[in-house]
């Protein structure tokens, strides 16, 4: 008796999925709900001595002698760590060296930073962002692990008296009841298709069971006249 059953490879790849999208939703709604908010507030507690200056975006994230920066001391002051999305948007608002002896220029840049310290570091958006990723990453991480689950119990034997198993509905199927065998996918992704003179259609992946590629010649040793061939290849 040969027998064909979920490919343990399979099953800790898509487990490994599964598990990747939990941990990606479970840290969106971590970021939404604390880390997000703890960096918005972090910001509140130092920008009245941020507004309080009129530095340029330069001046702010330009590294000292020792590897601070102005903004960092800031933060360091309050017992705050530097927020790095802050410096990122910071980064952004920096001129080029062409332009950074231009007044005009400057004055607006030194605006736009007064305008970024002025607001959240995180929207509203931001935070319902988190969530919604959240709710997607979980919802999907539902589909691995349902896939394992469907297919673990299932097993497919071939035997002398016929095929049977729970893969090929729990009863004994002849050989002489298939009609015919698809192997346009089994070369390149081990995938053959069974098809019975009853109309039934029956799907044998190599990857997703273990053991199948022995099935299947035990398939071809009981029906020679359906062994795949290069005729049969090319069609």
């Amino acid at each position: 008796m040969v027998e064909a059953k979920l490919n343990r490879e399979y099953a800790l790849r898509m487990i490994g999925v599964g598990a990747m999208l939990v941990i990606i939703g479970l840290w969106s709604i971590y970021d939404g709900t604390t880390a997000w908010p703890k960096v918005n507030a972090d910001l509140a507690r130092v920008r009245p001595e941020l507004l309080a200056t009129n530095l340029t975006a330069e001046a702010w994230i330009e590294r000292q002698e020792d590897g601070s920066t102005q903004l960092g001391s800031y933060f360091l002051k309050a017992g705050l760590k530097m927020p790095s999305k802050l410096v990122k948007k910071l980064s952004e608002l920096r001129l080029p060296e062409a332009r950074t002896k231009d007044t005009v220029a400057v004055a607006q840049q030194q605006q736009m930073v007064r305008m970024l310290f002025e607001k959240p570091i995180y929207s509203e958006h931001d935070l319902r962002t988190q969530w919604i990723q959240a709710g997607l990453a979980l919802s999907l991480s539902i589909l691995p692990f349902l896939a394992v689950l469907l297919k673990v119990g299932r097993r497919f034997y071939a035997e002398d008296a016929g095929l049977s198993g729970s893969g090929f509905g729990s009863r004994t199927i002849c050989y002489t009841e298939i009609e015919s065998i698809d192997w346009c996918k089994w070369e390149d992704k081990g995938i053959a298709v069974l098809r019975f003179k009853t109309g039934e259609k029956v799907t044998l992946d190599g990857w997703h069971f273990s053991g199948m590629v022995a099935l299947v010649n035990a398939i071809k040793t009981q029906r020679p006249d359906l062994a795949l061939t290069k005729k049969t290849e090319s069609v």
